[in-house]
């Protein structure tokens, strides 16, 4: 079985030739053969644009076209059969023609970077913002505040930390890439000295706003505190209960005509 896609001018005697030699020297019954022109671009300045072009033998890459040499060459890995093959394909394929049609490839794929540009590199996200606590493992109490930034692009992000109203040095990491060109960043905050009234607000400033963005947090009193108040409420409630019960008893038998016996309590 034979299968191949010739995708460029003056390619397809190259593709034959690659196939007679592959029935010739191996023993497999079906080959594929496929090309490929991929055009590259990260988001740095000026978009660090690549153009590459590769053909494929049964997902076995042979030949790439080299953009600074202007030639094909073959590909590594190979067994000798095949990289004596794809040697034969690059000294067909290194010619004027071809070579103009590689440079002619290479100038449309980075006339249409430029014009994608504005809505890939040079676009702006508003990052979103989440201030809390992480949870506590066991009985450890947790002893950093989290400000997790994400969703921004660019990269370019400043986060700081306000307790009570006065910037505090914060351990805050390095935006990463998240995968779908955006970023996130996490800043921490040690809180294990600060008292319920301490507020912290976390900071964010991003070319995608005008205004700064900030969320605030307060301590507030710790599980432990509130269990220890709502325990300390429920016995001053009993006793304020207990206390006015018997207030309100005594006032009864004084208030019912309770008459005390003759002799009763009388000195010796």
């Amino acid at each position: 079985m034979f299968l191949f896609q010739c995708k460029m001018q003056g390619m397809c005697s190259v593709l034959r030739l690659l196939l007679l030699c592959c029935c010739l020297c191996c023993s497999v019954t079906g080959f594929v053969i496929e090309e490929f022109t991929l055009c590259s671009f990260g988001d740095d300045k000026g978009g660090n644009v690549t153009f590459n072009y590769v053909m494929v033998f049964n997902r076995q890459p042979i030949v790439q076209y080299d953009t600074t040499y202007k030639e094909f060459e073959p590909m590594s890995g190979m067994i000798p059969k095949l990289y004596a093959v794809a040697v034969n394909i690059c000294d067909n394929l290194t010619n004027p023609r071809m070579v103009d049609y590689m440079q002619e490839k290479e100038r449309t794929c980075k006339k249409d970077v430029q014009e994608y540009w504005e809505s890939t590199e040079r676009r702006t996200v508003k990052p979103s913002m989440k201030v809390f606590l992480p949870e506590s493992i066991g009985t450890e109490t947790p002893n950093s505040l989290v400000c997790h930034v994400w969703g921004f692009y660019p990269s370019d992000i400043s986060v700081s930390w306000v307790k009570n109203n006065e910037i505090v040095i914060s351990n805050t990491s390095e935006a990463v890439p998240v995968g779908d060109w955006t970023y996130q960043v996490v800043a921490r905050q040690d809180v294990r000295d600060s008292s319920p009234d301490d507020e912290y607000t976390c900071v964010v400033q991003h070319p995608s706003t005008d205004h700064l963005m900030m969320m605030s947090w307060k301590q507030g009193l710790t599980s432990s505190q509130i269990v220890k108040f709502s325990i300390s409420s429920i016995i001053f409630a009993l006793g304020l209960i207990a206390s006015v019960s018997g207030f309100v008893i005594w006032r009864w038998f004084n208030r019912s005509g309770y008459i005390l016996i003759q002799g009763y309590n009388d000195g010796d």
